[in-house]
Order: structure tokens, then C-alpha cells, then sequence
């Protein structure tokens, strides 16, 4: 009997962590790699840290200060080495180093047997960060800091030594180095502080007074951050993303707030109530808490409504005080009973709203732009050198791809907020961009499809829908000439070009068929540029658009009559 409790912990062990796996299993996506790629090349390659920029055009030489330089040089020989699957292996490998670190926090409140609910519960608590970037690090590091603090409040700890301080620092030392979440590791130990000393002074007839965390903890945090190649520069760059943060808010996904429309930030939902709820709970049966616990989850719920980035730090923390309150709540084979429904509709949830999802991404978004990359560096000799506009998403990938030959617009970085407001704008109708490009001095622009149809009357009299790019980028300054499934590139006249589509143009060959049709256009004209295509995008992931015309045209003129 012993023997099948044992084998049946161990089961649910293991049923539990490859439940928290399969909510991180996200393909990579994060577009803003590929420019972590060409600084973490730079540092190979020089020997040195990038300070400033030397992948646009329109901030070539300003100041940057590459404060997750660390994170690169990770980056860099993972990739040269992997490929993409060294990036998801680096993944997987950082976001589930933490569930050892939660696993080891359910057991300081006695709720090892837990885990086979706890577990994904926890994957889903880091679902918001299941995409490779910088911030898997300080997830990582966060959660150990956590385990850490509870495990002083919990069982205590005297007055720390100067080799444990000097750890602490290094600790710091290397996060600040990796990313700027270590700020999240600075708030947890003030807040963790202040709250042990609070509850001793609110509460000082409690069974068990908390273990404190010493101001000198704190101090040697702070002292370590500065151990970075900007020193107290790094605290800068996050004063000025939080001041951007409203207006970035406006126009990237990331900084965006959560809503109960999008199925991902349920998890969000359901830890903002759970952590919260049981808080109130406890104080109710108990007539105490740990303000720690309040302090850490006000804050970061603040931030967390605000912009979705920061959901996955609210929502580790919320699990963690959670399951700490739970188990001053309720005996723990009542817990065990209510654990099977929690595992039942993680399981669910993934099933339906998650898995599926994951199996549709194709694609790194950066990497839509790689047809039109593979065109742009078969073309140099006539394209290189000219400046040209890209999406904000693809500036990363272009300038991993093209560097030095061209230049890009803008991408991910921090340098490029200020054109998301004046880059909107200038999208609101066909003049406004006009006027836009030619004071930027755009002489080629790469666009994400677009896929808006608008009715135009065709010279024969018939009415036909076509892509409204074909008004918004007249053919008249702008020459078409490369598209494919993601993307479409125009280049101004004025300069000698590449070969240019007349006909062929994506999604437009419902007009070409009613052409070929009525005799305005010739068969041999489309076979031509229809050849043209496919060697411009020879780079193209996919000519499905093209394949199907192709098929149609053999059978022309007898498709005409269908």
C-alpha cells in the first residue's frame, strides 16, 4: 500500500510538471530576437559592448545603451549553434528550471503532494512569458528570489553575513546584466522588508512571528545592479520606459492592458481574484496576514492591469501567496480534492484555447520578412543604399538579414518609440504617407500585406474588388517589386530599377482574369511576369497565391467560361 502511494505521488509529479511544460511549449515568435542577434554578433566579433547604433539608417551612431548585453551573448551562440530549436531549448530550459523552485516553495507549506495541480497552474502562471525573450531571465531569477524570501519569513534567519551579502550582490549583479526585471527583485525586497518589520509592530501576538529581511539585504541588492558597463545610467533607461509607457500602451501588444476578450489573459483573471480572495480570506479567519504578501501583490497588480508584460510577475506571485494561503485555509486532503477539478480545467483551458494556437503559429513574426530579405540582397547592386521604411516588427529581422548592405527604418528597440506616434499618423491616408515619405526620404518601402479590398472599375466596364494598396501606393511614383505571402515591396522611380509587376500584383489576379478574359491582356504577358515571380521569390516561404493562378491559366481560355 506504501509502495502505490509512493508510485502515485510520483505519477502525479510527473503529470503535473509535463502539464506545466505543455503551457510554455510556445513555437519562438519574439521578432525583436534577431536584433538581440546582431548585437550579441557585434560583442563576438568586437570584443566590445554596441554603444550605439549601427542597424538603422535613422538613429545610425545615437547613443544606446544595451543594457541586456548579457542575454545576447547567450543568444548568439545558441542560435549559431540550434537554430530554432536551440532557441526553444533555451527557452524550455529557463522557464522550467522555476518549476523545481516552485515545487520547493509548495513543500515549505507542506503541499508537495499538491503539485500535480500546482504545477500547471504555475505553467500557466508564466504562459505570458512562453515566448523566448530577455525577461525568461528574470523570471527565472524573480522566482528564486521568491523562494528565497519565503523561506526567511517562514523559518527565520538571522543577521546576514558580508559573504552572503556579497552573494546577494553578485545575484543582483548578474540579473542586472541580463535584463531590467531586476527592478521586480529590488521591489520584492523592499516590500518584503517593510512588511516583515509591520507585521511584528500590527500584529505582535501572533503564534509566529515572520523572519526579517535586513535593510543591509536591500542595500547590497541595489549596490550590485551597478556592477553593469552603464553603472547608474541602466536606471535611467527604466525611468524613461515608464514614462513612455502610456503612449506605448497605444500601439504594441506588449504594454497594451489585459481584457477579458483575449482567452490568454484569463489565467491573468483568475489569478488576480484567487490571490486577493484568499488573502481576504485568511484575514478574516485569522485576523492577520503577511503585508508582504499585500505590498508585493498590489503593486504588481497595478502594473500587470496596466500593461500585459508584466502579468507573468503578478501572476507568480499571486500563485505563491495562494497556495501559502490555502494552506492556513483548509486541511490538505480537502485541498488534494479540490486540486482534481484545478487539474481538470488547466487541462481543459490548454486544450482548447492554447494547444490549437500553438499548433497554428508558423512562423516568427520577424521572419514574414524573409521572401523579401532574400529579394532585397539578390538585388543589392541596385536597391542597396537606398533608405527604406519597414514595419516596426520586421526591423529586426531585416537588419540581422541585411546588415551592412542596408539599413533599416526602425525595430525593436527602445531608440524607435518616438516614430510609433508620427508612423501611425502618417498612416491614416494615401497623402499624409505621400507627404511622410518624401520628407523621410523613402526610396523603398516594405510593407506587411494588407489584405483590404476596395471596388474599381476596370477599363472594359466590369467592377472588380482590388487591393487598396494599389491607391495608397500609386503606380505612377511606386514601382512594385517584390511580394509574396506576407509582404509587399515597393521601390520610387527616379533610379534604375529591378524588373516591376504590372500585371501580376498580390491580390489582384481577379482583375487579370477578367483582363485575359476580355482579351486586354495577352497570355504571354502574364507567363512572362508570372516567371518573373517566382524568381523574384525564390526566398518566399510560400507562392500559394501564385501556384493557384497558375493552375488557373492552364485551363485558360476554357476557365473563362466557368
Amino acid at each position: 500500500m506504501e509502495h502505490e502511494t509512493t508510485v502515485s505521488k510520483k505519477f502525479g509529479l510527473w503529470a503535473g510538471v509535463i502539464l506545466a511544460l505543455g503551457a510554455l511549449a510556445m513555437p519562438v515568435l519574439n521578432p525583436d530576437l534577431f536584433w538581440h542577434l546582431s548585437a550579441g554578433k557585434y560583442i563576438f566579433n568586437n570584443l566590445s559592448l554596441p554603444s550605439a547604433d549601427f542597424l538603422s539608417w535613422t538613429e545610425a551612431g545615437a547613443p544606446w545603451t544595451d543594457f541586456e548585453w548579457l542575454a545576447q551573448l547567450i543568444y548568439y551562440p545558441v542560435y549559431a549553434l540550434g537554430g530554432k530549436t536551440g532557441f526553444f531549448l533555451l527557452k524550455m530550459a529557463l522557464l522550467g528550471a522555476t518549476l523545481p523552485v516552485f515545487y520547493s516553495i509548495l513543500k515549505l507549506n507542506g503541499l508537495g503532494r499538491g503539485a500535480y495541480f500546482a504545477l500547471p497552474l504555475w505553467g500557466l502562471a508564466l504562459m505570458a512569458n512562453a515566448d523566448l525573450r530577455p525577461e525568461n531571465f528574470s523570471v527565472l531569477f524573480f522566482a528564486l528570489l521568491l523562494w528565497r524570501l519565503e523561506k526567511t519569513r517562514i523559518e527565520g534567519s538571522g543577521a546576514p553575513s558580508l559573504r552572503a551579502l556579497a552573494g546577494l550582490a553578485l545575484y543582483f549583479a548578474l540579473w542586472a546584466n541580463l535584463h531590467a526585471g531586476f527592478a521586480y527583485g529590488l521591489l520584492l525586497l523592499a516590500f518584503y522588508s517593510a512588511g516583515g518589520y509591520a507585521d511584528r509592530k500590527l500584529w505582535p501576538a501572533a503564534a509566529r512571528q515572520p523572519g526579517l529581511v535586513q535593510p543591509s539585504v536591500l542595500a547590497a541588492a541595489a549596490a550590485g545592479t551597478l556592477l553593469n558597463p552603464w553603472g547608474i545610467k541602466i536606471y535611467s533607461i527604466l525611468f524613461a520606459h515608464a514614462a513612455e509607457a502610456g503612449a506605448l500602451s497605444r500601439y504594441l501588444a506588449e504594454w497594451a492592458p489585459p481584457t477579458l476578450v483575449n482567452p490568454w489573459h484569463w489565467p491573468f483573471m483568475a489569478a488576480l481574484l484567487a490571490g486577493f480572495g484568499l488573502l481576504l480570506l485568511r484575514f478574516l479567519r485569522e485576523k492577520t496576514v503577511p503585508l508582504a504578501h499585500l505590498l508585493v501583490l498590489g503593486a504588481l497588480a497595478f502594473e500587470a492591469s496596466r500593461h500585459t508584460r508584466h502579468i507573468v510577475f503578478f501572476c507568480m506571485a499571486a500563485a505563491v501567496f495562494s497556495f501559502d494561503a490555502a494552506a492556513r485555509l483548509w486541511e490538505p486532503e480537502r485541498l488534494l480534492r479540490r486540486g482534481r477539478v484545478l487539474f481538470g480545467l488547466a487541462l481543459v483551458y490548454l486544450a482548447l484555447l492554447v494547444w490549437p494556437r500553438y499548433a497554428a503559429f508558423k512562423v516568427n513574426l520577424g521572419e514574414e520578412a524573409a521572401g523579401a530579405a532574400a529579394y532585397l540582397k539578390a538585388n543589392s547592386a541596385q536597391l542597396a543604399g537606398r533608405k527604406m521604411y519597414n514595419p516596426w516588427t520586421w526591423g529586426g529581422y531585416l537588419g540581422w538579414a541585411l546588415s551592412p548592405d542596408y539599413k533599416v527604418f526602425t525595430d525593436g528597440r527602445y531608440l524607435f518609440h518616438k516614430y510609433l506616434v508620427p508612423v501611425s499618423a502618417a498612416m491614416a491616408d494615401q497623402e499624409t504617407w505621400e507627404k511622410y515619405a518624401v520628407q523621410n526620404g523613402f526610396g523603398l518601402a516594405l510593407f506587411r500585406r494588407d489584405r483590404a479590398l476596395l471596388p474599381q472599375q476596370l477599363a472594359g466596364g466590369a467592377a472588380v474588388l482590388r487591393p487598396a494598396y494599389l491607391l495608397f501606393m500609386p503606380e505612377e511614383k511606386w514601382a512594385l517589386v517584390y511580394w509574396d505571402a506576407f509582404s509587399i515591396l515597393f521601390a520610387r522611380r527616379g533610379a534604375a530599377l529591378p524588373p516591376e509587376f504590372r500585371l501580376l500584383r498580390a491580390g489582384d489576379f481577379e482583375s487579370v482574369k477578367l483582363g485575359l478574359c476580355s482579351g486586354v491582356i495577352t497570355e504571354k504577358a502574364v507567363e512572362a511576369e508570372l516567371a518573373l515571380y517566382y524568381k523574384a521569390a525564390a526566398g518566399a516561404r510560400s507562392t500559394g497565391e501564385a501556384d493557384a493562378f497558375r493552375g488557373w491559366l492552364g485551363g485558360f481560355p476554357a476557365a473563362c467560361r466557368r
